[in-house]
């Protein structure tokens, strides 16, 4: 495996355990090649062959991947995201500015035991940097290198050391403006906010795209069409099984109660409309959809031949390091006909397995680390 040393980067990562060793890649920075990195399956795949196997797109097989992000901390609605998340059964990703966290307006911007409570719910608390600021689109203002590296590195690492049951280790960009190869430093991914889905094949990790909460951008992802508007979005085939990332700021925004009441109602239909699309749909914590995506770019699995009747055993490594990228796969094993039951161990470890049919054939769905310790499944 490639070797490189992220001095900040693993930093942040002590706040979780991890060695100052590093072996494997940190992200994958810099626009995909042309084409994509692989060539992306139109549907499920389902391997023809008993002992043949596969690294699923995406995590428990779903056709395609979605993640919520909220900026700029927005307290007045952490009660709302709870409740809403917990009866859809769903997780956000919040982008913190951490400089306004128990300093600034914290009715608004909240303490760190109010994002320790989000945490706890399980969900994300990542980086929107230090203080917001940016350079000026204009070209009015420009930041220098050193002020940019101390957002994105200081506001990680203060994220750690505030929070637990977490593990800050992505980015929004402030305003939009994004230093991806400054990040990259930093981090293993981060959101931008060009207005489209992802391809699969093409995700630009340092600076992902962003869409929205329509439903044509919910059919892109599922069909690569959509007769909703925008009309730019109703024949887009290459988004087909994509990533749909989608961004809220202030849910109770308006200037009277009318409009508070209007802007809530909105944003509930919204979220509860993604949720209908949940087994099919992965709906997924920014960073983690971070980790599966580059762990699966660079996987690869070699599937051991069938010794005897009943058992099979599979390897899997990545080219990322796995002490930060500990996300599990999604692997779908061809057990061929008449299995019923599964179960799989990775070294010493139950891991996750279930069976699913398809064609007369069993699978076996098989989460597992892409840290080359041998799985081994036993079916029947």
């Amino acid at each position: 495996m490639k070797k490189i040393i992220v001095s900040a980067l693993l930093a942040a990562a002590t706040f979780c355990g991890f060695s100052l060793e590093a072996d494997g890649l940190k992200n994958l920075s810099g626009q995909p090649p042309k084409g994509g990195r692989f060539v992306t399956p139109t549907d499920l795949v389902w391997p023809a062959n008993a002992g043949q196997g596969d690294v699923c797109l995406w995590k428990d097989d779903k056709f395609a991947a979605l993640a919520i992000t909220i900026d700029d901390n927005c307290k007045p609605d952490h009660e709302w995201w709870l409740k809403i998340c917990d009866e859809l059964g769903i997780k956000v990703t919040w982008f913190v500015i951490t400089d306004r966290v128990g300093k600034v307006n914290v009715n608004f911007n909240g303490t760190w035991a109010d994002w320790q409570k989000l945490a706890d719910a399980g969900h994300s608390i990542q980086s929107h940097s230090t203080d917001h600021k940016s350079d000026k689109k204009d070209g009015s203002y420009k930041m220098t290198e050193e002020e940019i590296a101390a957002q994105y590195s200081d506001s990680l690492a203060v994220i750690n050391e505030n929070v637990t049951n977490n593990f800050a280790c992505t980015i929004a960009y402030p305003n939009g403006v994004a230093h991806p190869e400054i990040a990259a430093r930093y981090a293993i991914g981060a959101r931008g906010v060009y207005g489209v889905p992802s391809a699969a094949n093409n995700i630009n990790y340092m600076c992902t795209n962003k869409g929205a909460a329509s439903q044509a951008f919910i059919d892109a992802i599922l069909y690569g069409k959509s007769e909703h508007e925008p009309k730019w979005m109703q024949n887009r085939p290459n988004l087909k099984r994509g990533l749909n990332i989608i961004l809220y700021h202030l849910v109770h925004w308006g200037r009277t109660p009318e409009q508070i009441e209007q802007s809530v109602a909105n944003v509930e239909a919204e979220v509860r409309n993604i949720a209908k699309y949940k087994d099919v749909i992965w709906i997924a914590r920014f960073d983690d959809l971070m980790k599966y995506g580059q762990e699966r770019d660079t996987a690869k699995l070699v599937v051991d031949p069938i010794s005897k009747p009943g058992e099979m055993s599979f390897k899997l490594t990545c080219d990322m390091d796995t002490k930060i990228f500990d996300y599990p796969l999604t692997i779908k094993l061809c057990l061929g006909k008449g299995a019923t039951q599964v179960k799989a161990t990775q070294g010493d470890k139950s891991v996750p397995a279930r069976i699913v049919e398809h064609d007369g054939k069993a699978y076996a769905i098989v989460d597992a680390l892409p840290n080359g310790v041998p799985v081994k499944v036993s079916y029947k």
